[in-house]
């Protein structure tokens, strides 16, 4: 295969103050020599001080490193060099008025995401010009927003970080935050992110932003400020939270549970309007570090001696049969103990309720409990009642369920997991300051319900859960930018069990019917059917080591009385043993059955009027179940009558398959279907939810080398 050459001349457009060429340039000859070439065509004095970027389409200076990006048609143009730029600019930030800098600012904005420029610039200690007047506080308001905005684009080169920004920097861009006055609404919104920035590269910068913005300016920036303010507070709080201890992670949820910022965040999104992709993943990200949270309480354990917790307990009691634990006499209370009570709720503890949440997520289960008793005792009070007219074997027990949905809810949200780059970012977790707490709330009415719905009995309250589960995912998936609690609620209201039974038929039915047409999936069955049969015709032979009893006939077709004959085949496999035995005979050893037959001397097995036993006889329950093992050397076959058909269908393919003959009864097609069935869904369970193509994807052409390279 012949190379490719090198590309070393292209025909290209080039805009000049002086008029417009169009030029051939040779990518092999020197870039200045190229400007100064153009300069002279143009009539452009001082070719030192251009140089070439692109125009149109592309931007950027070209430099000797970029120069092969150039390609035919191109249109460039001859500006002012990356030098000569830099100079004026920090000229102007080094003597110009306030006016002129912020005109040098504008331009320096212009041009620093420019690789070629950002090396210039830095190499002539520009951004040190930038830190030095941020330190000494000469630029307020825009001016700081530009200056600001120049070393973000700066700093995206990675030719310096932000451990550049001294301890005065901070401070200075931390004065600036928290002034009352009435600032651009740009300015605090870079504040905020420079802050981020320099949090999450700088450890020794943490500790100066954590304690230099109060908790009540992010609160402020939630309400009062726009959508991009709000994002850049909430990443800042997320980066905080992150790079933060845990004694400072609850400082941060104490602060965001005080001011109430997810009720603000929530207010602010339900006005302000629509949530896009960045705006969507920074919200996921405190939710999941918020939700996260969780995991210390869900691992934490109960102590049944603590009185505050004994004193939660009559809260079930008093919400739940209106009992004022404090109202009864103290004897009374002693001897009673509510142990009916607390039996109608599902305890099993009735003398130490306390102990039946002491499992893992059991304290959490039961603060959630409490929560729902005490902040929704009119629902609370309902579903108790409810429950407890119900007969005692279809009562619902209110503690493992508390036990078992605080785990679901915990599995749903993936509290104590790892937080992944892609998730779902729910409106109406912002709704609720407690929102883990209402959501089980209602949650718990949902498993009453359902648990009516399937007249369900304790053994079954695993099968509860898992349509619980279904209708909870549903909802969620359904609709996951709910605007609150009650919204979602709705939602899973609108998915009772017989729906979501319905649903899964239907899923099943369409799974099912792509199986079956699905040409990938043919091939996949066509693929598993040798091996199936294997494990059909494996079991067809270990029915005939097991032994059978069959009805003895004498020679003329007659059934003798309570007489049989067994027989059963060799462990090797080469010999079938067989001999007389009573009725009362359920088992044989091969050592009591007196004759054998060598499979390979048996030449045929036949079945049906094919049988000497079957002969002349009009009786069809004899002939469809007789069969015949004929041995090649003439002796007398072994004639006998199956009980039944599928003891007929099992021995017949049995021999079959030891003769190496094919298997094919009713029977054996049946089980091999059923085999097939059973092993094309374990090989698609990795597939749910992913759709799979008729036409399987085409494969790429090869590389043009195997020389592989590791990094």
């Amino acid at each position: 295969m012949s190379e490719s050459k090198e590309v070393v001349a292209v025909k290209v457009g080039v805009k000049t103050s002086k008029g417009d060429q169009l030029t051939t340039l040779d990518l092999t000859c020197p870039l200045r020599d190229t400007v100064a070439d153009l300069c002279q065509r143009g009539g452009l004095a001082m070719p030192e001080h251009y140089a070439l970027a692109f125009a149109g389409g592309k931007t950027g200076y070209i430099c000797e490193e970029n120069k092969q990006t150039i390609r035919k048609g191109d249109l460039l143009q001859l500006v002012r060099s990356p030098a000569v730029v830099c100079k004026e600019i920090i000229d102007k930030l080094s003597f110009a008025s306030l006016d002129e800098k912020m005109v040098a600012l504008n331009v320096l904005l212009g041009h620093s995401s420019d690789p070629v420029f950002a090396v210039d610039f830095i190499s002539n200690n520009g951004h040190k010009l930038l830190l030095s007047a941020l330190e000494g506080g000469l630029y307020k308001g825009l001016l700081l927003c530009k200056v600001l905005q120049c070393l973000q684009e700066l700093m995206e080169h990675n030719l310096i970080s932000w451990d550049s920004l001294t301890e005065k920097c901070l401070n200075r861009i931390l004065k600036e935050t928290n002034s009352l006055g009435a600032l651009n609404a740009l300015t605090m919104e870079v504040c905020l992110s420079v802050l981020e920035s320099v949090v999450n590269s700088n450890p020794y910068a943490y500790e100066i932003v954590f304690t230099g913005l109060p908790w009540d300016r992010y609160a402020h920036f939630i309400v009062e400020g726009s959508i991009s303010m709000l994002k850049n507070s909430v990443v800042l709080l997320n980066t905080l939270f992150v790079k933060g201890n845990r004694s400072q992670q609850l400082q941060i949820e104490d602060a965001i549970l005080r001011l109430n910022m997810k009720v603000s965040i929530w207010k602010s999104l339900t006005k302000k309007g629509n949530v896009d992709v960045e705006l969507a993943q920074v919200l996921y990200m405190l939710q999941s570090l918020l939700l996260n949270a969780y995991e210390e309480k869900r691992r934490a354990t109960l102590d049944i001696s603590n009185p505050v917790l004994t004193e939660k307990l009559q809260l079930l009691l008093k919400f739940g049969f209106c009992i004022n634990p404090e109202e009864l006499d103290l004897k009374q209370r002693g001897s009673r103990r509510f142990s009916a009570e607390y039996t109608a709720l599902g305890f099993r503890h009735v003398a130490a309720p306390l102990k039946d949440f002491m499992y893992p997520t059991g304290k959490f289960a039961f603060e959630n409990l409490c929560y729902f008793a005490e902040n929704h005792s009119a629902s609370f009070t309902r579903v108790v009642q409810e429950n407890v007219c119900c007969s005692p074997q279809h009562r619902c027990p209110l503690t493992q369920s508390s036990i078992m949905l605080s785990e679901l809810l915990c599995r749903i949200f993936r509290i104590g997991e790892p937080i992944s780059d892609q998730g779902t970012f729910y409106l109406m977790f912002y709704s609720h300051d407690r929102f883990f707490e209402e959501l089980f709330s209602v949650c718990m009415v949902l498993v009453f319900k359902t648990w009516r719905e399937m007249r369900a009995t304790t053994e079954d309250i695993h099968k509860v859960f898992s349509i619980v589960n279904e209708q909870i995912v549903r909802a969620l998936s359904l609709n996951p930018r709910s605007i609150n609690i009650d919204a979602f609620r709705a939602t899973f209201s609108s998915l009772p069990y017989s729906e979501i039974m319905n649903q899964l038929h239907r899923e099943s039915a369409e799974r099912k019917a792509f199986e079956s047409q699905s040409t990938a999936v043919k091939e996949l069955r066509d693929s598993l059917k040798d091996d199936m049969m294997e494990l059909v015709k494996s079991n067809r032979i270990n029915v005939l080591g097991e032994g059978a009893r069959f009805p003895k006939y004498n020679a003329k077709g007659q059934r003798v009385k309570d007489r049989y004959v067994y027989v059963r085949l060799s462990p090797n496999g080469k010999t079938l043993h067989y001999g007389d035995c009573g009725a009362s005979c359920e088992y044989a050893a091969i050592e009591d059955l007196t004759q054998k037959l060598v499979v390979a001397d048996i030449e045929a097995v036949n079945t049906g009027i094919h049988c000497p036993q079957a002969q002349g006889r009009s009786n069809r329950g004899v002939i469809d179940v007789a069969f015949s093992v004929v041995p090649c050397n003439g002796e007398t076959p072994l004639n006998l009558v199956a009980p039944s058909v599928k003891v007929l269908h099992r021995w017949v393919d049995g021999l079959n398959a030891l003769l190496g003959h094919d298997v094919d009864s009713i029977e054996a097609r049946g089980d091999l279907g059923v085999l097939l069935d059973m092993e094309i869904k374990l090989r698609l369970l990795e597939t749910e939810g992913v759709q799979i193509p008729d036409v399987p994807p085409p494969i790429p052409p090869d590389p043009a080398d195997f020389d592989f390279y590791f990094m």
